[in-house]
């Protein structure tokens, strides 16, 4: 996925799907919660090393985001196949 087209509704949806908090996720990401709960508000979007680490943490606990292929944006969790 290319790091700077995460959708705050993707964020959410992950931290939904993996049960985390943002201050799970900011801790998972190496980044401040203020960061998380910026973006995911549609206040700033990060810069782009945090924006990338906080893809790789979602990564990282098994998501996979889905990117606008005509049907809209997703996220769902990697095959483990």
């Amino acid at each position: 996925m290319n790091s700077d087209h995460l959708t705050l509704e993707q964020c959410r949806g992950a931290r939904a799907m993996l049960g985390w908090s943002q201050a799970q996720l900011a801790e998972a990401a190496n980044v401040s919660r203020q960061t998380i709960a910026d973006f995911e508000r549609g206040a700033h979007t990060p810069i782009g090393n945090n924006l990338a680490s906080i893809i790789a943490a979602f990564q990282k606990a098994g998501i996979d985001f889905i990117p606008e292929n005509g049907g809209g944006v997703g996220v769902r969790f990697r095959d483990p196949g």
